[in-house]
């Protein structure tokens, strides 16, 4: 073989390379080949082919060389190509060395060292039929100001229509290997919004350049990329790599069905962690949102407008358009009569006044709500297994209202300890957060909890999952509850100290803390009480169940779960629906969506809303910062840092280990226990006010809620640092 044809079937310039070639030159080589056709700004390049190994070593380095020099001199990047590496199928992305800013002196020795990669045995264990075979690219090296990847689709949630685009000062090897975290940006359109920025090493109108320029190359390849970027000096963008996206969730849209914003963190959604089984969606849950919000226009005048809530994906959002100023305009005549005529309801709406609301609606729950409500649910037990099950859903139907009007209670006193808590809050920042202490949350914390019914283990709202044995469940120990009084009596005493010197503002801390105080433990007995219906609830449907199942209209009995509420009275009604209800296909269809990342709002937010809707974590002492993984709602004080353990539901319960940080879609009062073993606990939904956040503080561990997708961010075994009193997850 002359010269020159050992040349070409050893060493191939970068540009004249397409797919074609992948054979011979493999997946990275052949694509930066294609870029560069298509006018992407790549680094020049030339690639020892896969051949190369049947020529000696010494011609082998004498033909590098040379090409090489073509290059220039130096310094250069020498990566691998591996046959396999790169597909549209596995990327095997990091499977083999790469070598950076080598002299040309020394490139011989950085390919010898690329090429042993591919004989270790992980290479092998990715790609056991290529034997390893790879070629190596040498690459002018750009020196760059910046650099990083953008991936052209959310690898999240699987969103098509944005680019995320991470970034790091320098190199982006520390990046690629995970030794660092990095700037995190979310690009949609021409619109840059920075997720994180610990090492601020690009701006928003880089960003927006980067992922661009992302997006042309994906739409020429037709599917969403993963491409590592370099800025250089100069502020030339140059690409490095780029392969196709692998293991995305699927495209999905969550697009409202209905006009208006909806959110899972407010209200019913706070407690809903999961896709929404149709029965639930159909029945309970519209019964409750029903009676909810004519409670809301009985008491306040308020009139909502409909829908009370969407489902996308099988996820609930629980509507917010009755902030909307048309909403507000349609509630104002009868809100006016209301002011008028029980003019400590209406207080209840905005901050200033919500003190003097707070007595009527708890004088309301404590002697007619929860009195009635017990015994409704009493009554219930003692009937539900010698009903006809004809009279079944009368019972449910009338509990579903019930627990609606409960909540109704809840809601109008959360709202009201909410905006208590804003209040303390926005007075300790400006008068003693810097004496004190960062955060007010000590003040709410360490409250013995009122004796009630004895404790649900109730998983979600959803009356799908089995309530969890109430002798599973757990209470504070004594010695943390005694840690966590002492900590706020400390935190007492410090504060009246600091105001001793101006009585004017003693006497309005002490009443804003003693008002704010006064609810702490009646949140908690409230949410723990609402449950109580849930059980015989249950009962009462699986025993429709049982009956349908034997007419042979489901197959087993919980299958009636994933009928709706007219199917099933329908079949109770002897007219089953036909065809038959593929009810296996629905409980398919809801794993898949179990599977999704669902956005904290969906449909379209007015600018009113959205400044409200913002506002709300800042003004109980959300800080987010830089170098946050995720960030969300202060709740619960303190730092703790430990592994990420990642809890989806009951069956994983047994998982957590003692010292880990507790990562979940939500908890309810079934997820109690594990608080005993947590360093602190992340919530994807949440409030202030939520089951998570009251526990938490009991507990004396730090909380952050509410942060939208935590347990699609947070890996398992990660070490991560919890700030309860700014509402961040950072990197340890």
């Amino acid at each position: 073989m002359n010269s020159t044809a050992i040349r070409s079937a050893t060493i191939r310039r970068l540009a004249d390379l397409r797919m074609a070639d992948v054979a011979e030159v493999g997946g990275k080589a052949a694509n930066l080949g294609e870029l560069l056709a298509a006018g992407v700004r790549v680094p020049d390049g030339v690639v020892l082919t896969a051949g190369a190994d049947r020529v000696t070593a010494d011609e082998r380095r004498s033909l590098l060389l040379d090409a090489a020099r073509d290059l220039g001199s130096g310094p250069f990047a020498v990566r691998s190509s591996g046959i396999a590496e790169d597909g549209s199928e596995h990327s095997f992305a990091g499977m083999f060395e790469s070598v950076l800013n080598v002299p040309l002196d020394e490139l011989p020795s950085g390919i010898d060292r690329t090429l042993a990669s591919a004989q270790t045995s992980r290479a092998a264990e990715y790609q056991p039929g290529a034997h390893g075979q790879m070629a190596v690219i040498i690459q002018r090296m750009v020196a760059p100001a910046a650099a990083g990847v953008v991936l052209t689709a959310d690898p999240i949630n699987g969103d098509r229509q944005a680019c995320v685009v991470t970034a790091v000062r320098g190199l982006a090897d520390r990046l690629v290997a995970g030794a660092a975290v990095g700037d995190e940006w979310a690009v949609r359109g021409d619109v840059a919004a920075p997720r994180r920025q610990p090492e601020h090493a690009i701006d928003r109108r880089q960003a927006v350049q980067i992922a661009t320029e992302a997006r042309r190359i994906a739409a020429a390849r037709g599917t969403p990329q993963d491409i590592e970027w370099a800025i250089d000096a100069e502020g030339a963008l140059w690409v490095v790599q780029a392969r196709p996206m692998t293991a995305l969730p699927p495209d999905v849209s969550w697009a409202s069905p209905a006009p208006g914003a909806y959110t899972r963190m407010l209200r019913f959604g706070e407690w809903i962690g999961e896709p929404v089984t149709p029965l639930f969606e159909s029945w309970l849950l519209t019964a409750m949102e029903d009676r909810m919000h004519a409670f809301f226009r009985e008491q306040i005048g308020q009139i909502a407008p409909r829908p009370y809530h969407v489902v996308v994906n099988g996820w609930y959002f629980y509507s917010i358009n009755f902030i909307s100023g048309g909403a507000l305009l349609r509630s104002a005549p009868s809100m006016l009569v209301k002011a008028v005529r029980h003019p400590r309801h209406i207080a209840g709406i905005i901050p200033p006044t919500v003190r003097h609301s707070f007595p009527v609606f708890e004088r309301k729950w404590r002697e007619d709500f929860q009195p009635r409500y017990r015994a409704s649910v009493a009554d219930a037990v003692g009937r539900v297994e010698t009903l006809p099950v004809a009279d079944l859903p009368a019972l449910i139907d009338e509990l579903a209202k019930l627990a609606g009007e409960y909540f109704g209670g809840i809601a109008a006193l959360s709202g009201a300890a909410y905006k208590m808590e804003m209040n303390l809050a926005r007075f300790y920042r400006r008068n003693l957060a810097t004496s004190v202490g960062d955060s007010h949350l000590p003040l709410l914390a360490g409250f013995e909890q009122p004796a009630g019914p004895k404790r649900q283990g109730i998983v979600s709202l959803d009356w799908w999952f089995a309530p969890m044995p109430a002798e599973a469940t757990a209470t504070t120990p004594a010695r943390a509850h005694s840690r966590v009084v002492e900590a706020r009596q400390a935190a007492e005493s410090a504060a009246f100290e600091a105001l001793a010197s101006s009585p004017r503002r003693l006497r309005a801390f002490r009443r804003m803390l003693a008002d704010a105080q006064h609810l702490v433990p009646i949140r908690e007995e409230q949410t723990e009480e609402l449950t109580i219906a849930w059980p015989v609830m249950r009962r009462a449907v699986l025993r429709i169940g049982e009956a349908l199942a034997k007419g042979d209209v489901i197959a087993e009995p919980d299958d009636v779960f994933f009928l709706t509420r007219a199917e099933l009275l329908a079949a109770l009604g002897g007219a089953p629906p036909a065809p038959p209800i593929d009810v296996a296909g629905r409980r398919s269809v809801r794993a898949k969506q179990g599977r999704l990342v669902p956005p904290p709002l969906v449909g379209r937010v007015n600018p009113m809303i959205q400044r409200v809707w913002d506002s709300f974590p800042g003004l109980i002492g959300a800080r987010p910062s830089d170098d946050a993984l995720v960030s969300g709602v202060p709740a619960s004080p303190g730092r703790a840092t430990g592994p990420v353990r990642v809890i989806r539901g009951p069956a994983e319960f047994d998982r957590l280990q003692a010292g880990e940080i507790l990562v979940a879609p939500v908890t309810a009062p079934a997820w109690t226990p594990l608080f005993a073993k947590a360093a602190a606990v992340v919530t994807d939904v949440g409030s202030a006010a939520a089951h998570a956040s009251i526990i938490a503080r009991e507990f004396g561990i730090p909380a952050v809620v509410g942060c939208g997708d935590a347990t699609a961010r947070l890996r398992t075994g990660t070490r991560v640092t919890v700030d309860g009193s700014t509402g961040n997850v950072e990197p340890e």
